[in-house]
């Protein structure tokens, strides 16, 4: 039995919300002004608030990534044969 392989359009979704999250927490964790010193509290509420915003964006373009890859992967390696992609199929003339 062939196992069975992980979607491309997952990993790339998953991979996007990580990249979104660790860009959030670099982007709203770093220091605004020098010699100002910002509560930690406030940099938690911070980080709280835009995780909702930065990992649904996150996850619609890791999608979007995932769906363009398996796209063309499906088209340069696919291998007619298989009863999928061998185009509209037309009845035979009576």
């Amino acid at each position: 039995m062939e196992k069975k392989r992980p979607s491309l359009v997952k990993w790339c979704a998953f991979s996007g919300l990580v990249l979104a999250e660790l860009y959030m927490v670099i982007t709203v964790a770093s220091p605004r002004l020098k010699g100002i010193e910002i509560p930690a509290a406030a940099v938690a509420a911070r980080i709280v608030a835009m995780s909702l915003l930065f990992g649904p964006f996150g996850l619609a373009v890791g999608t979007g990534v995932g769906l363009l890859l398996d796209s063309i992967k499906r088209a340069l390696f696919h291998s007619p044969g298989k009863g999928q992609g061998d185009g509209p199929q037309t009845p035979e003339p009576r």
